[in-house]
């Protein structure tokens, strides 16, 4: 059977691309990987882990990275494992097993610096296959958008012995009479917590923590060893810091504030399904590969069925919510040149329905992390990429902009042996 290939134009173009902005200190070091079923085909990391000091180790493969809301892939492929094993359904309302998201309340007003002043009850449950696809009314921008360096009070709470998930919820709730929504479940698009209540479904449907339940299920059956909601020392030691950009075009600096996460083991009270991973990218990709195998129908000890895998990458949003969505992808990711109401959601991927010219195909998968941690899954073309460096704020023009070059370069050098 033929294979994929990257030419050696384009990973010298590749090569290039990557030294040349790190050497101008336009971005922080860089990790770019493109794998097929078969095995990476271009895999490079330039630059030092301290963007102010050359003096400091160099990144390489096994560079470990805050995955943010690339963790939101790991725990969605946790929940449809158990929606295979018939221990939930998409349709089941999650307050059977969060009875801290009964009866939330729909936010219908807010104040002049767009906080929510105003509820009604909402009408509709919450289900797991809305918390999947962002359409539970749960939202990060309740509030208006914050700044985008600056995580949420439920992320950075500093969770104490006698606290634990029934406290993320209390934040959530803050003075309303139910957890807050932006709309009736299931008829809009708001990416939010959802996915952080999805692990915590897991974990009480498993018994196990999220930690215990990725690292049995879907981290040790696929031989990765360097992703934790921890870090120990080893691990600490390998971790990229963050850098962060003051003002567009300008140069990166060192992140000279606390962690945004906990990261002792001892410590870490709410493991979040939504933002709170670190790992390699390299075992990231093997993640990635592993999804491809299995919608090719090679993968030898699946952690999920070829329907279930097919499933994450269907379109699921009613009009309005894809609508909603459309207009949020537009904001966040600038240059990924969808066409125009292209953009849809499967579950814990963003889904494009249509090709982009000299990129992704139609039905590929993607998302990314809020420190500029960027993956999609192209099952068509048979490749998966992952592109990251640790960078703050989100949404980086300089960054973006690279991602775009690079995905095109990908495309471009593609040969079949």
């Amino acid at each position: 059977m033929p294979s994929l290939s990257l030419s050696t134009v384009k990973k010298d173009a590749l090569d290039r691309v990557l030294s040349d902005a790190v050497a101008t200190k336009s971005t922080p070091a860089l990790f770019l990987g493109v794998t097929t079923v078969d095995g990476p085909i271009y895999m490079q990391t330039v630059g030092k882990k301290l963007v102010d000091d050359p003096e400091s180790a160099s990144i390489d493969e096994n560079t470990v990275f805050a995955l943010f809301s690339q963790t939101k892939l790991i725990t969605t492929i946790a929940a449809m494992q158990l929606v295979e094993q018939g221990k939930i359904t998409l349709d089941t309302p999650v307050e059977t097993v969060l009875p801290e998201l009964a009866n939330p309340v729909v936010v219908t007003a807010h104040d002049e610096t767009g906080r929510a002043t105003t509820t009604v009850p909402a009408k509709g449950k919450i289900t797991l296959g809305q918390l999947l696809n962002h359409t539970s009314g749960l939202n990060y921008f309740m509030d208006g958008i914050p700044p985008s360096d600056v995580v949420s009070p439920a992320y950075r709470h500093d969770y104490k012995d006698d606290e634990d998930v029934s406290t993320f919820f209390k934040i959530l709730k803050g003075s309303h009479p139910g957890v807050p929504l932006s709309f009736e479940p299931g008829t809009n698009f708001a990416y939010g917590y959802s996915t952080d209540c999805v692990g915590f479904v897991v974990e009480r449907l498993s018994g196990k923590t999220l930690e215990q339940y990725f690292q049995d299920h879907i981290f040790a059956p696929l031989g990765i060893t360097s992703a934790s909601f921890c870090l120990t020392p080893a691990s600490k030691e390998r971790l990229l810091p963050l850098s962060y950009r003051a003002k567009s075009g300008e140069a990166v600096e060192r992140w000279n504030r606390p962690p945004v996460f906990e990261r002792d083991p001892a410590s870490v009270r709410v493991h979040l399904g939504g933002v709170g991973l670190y790992a390699s990218q390299k075992d990231y990709l093997a993640l990635l590969r592993h999804l491809l195998q299995i919608k090719a129908g090679s993968a030898t000890t699946p952690i999920l069925s070829r329907s279930t895998v097919d499933s994450m990458f269907a379109p699921s949003l009613p009009a309005a919510a894809a609508a909603t969505l459309n207009g949020f992808i537009g904001l966040l990711h600038p240059h990924l040149g969808l066409p125009a109401g292209t953009a849809q959601f499967g579950r814990g991927l963003l889904v494009n329905t249509a090709d982009v010219e000299g990129k992704r195909r139609s039905g590929s998968g993607c998302w990314s992390g809020m420190a500029m941690t960027s993956y999609f899954l192209d099952p068509d073309a048979g490749i998966a990429v992952v592109f990251a460096t640790q960078l703050l704020p989100a949404v980086d023009g300089t960054h973006e902009r690279m991602y775009d070059i690079v995905e095109r370069e990908i495309y471009a050098g593609l040969t079949t042996r």
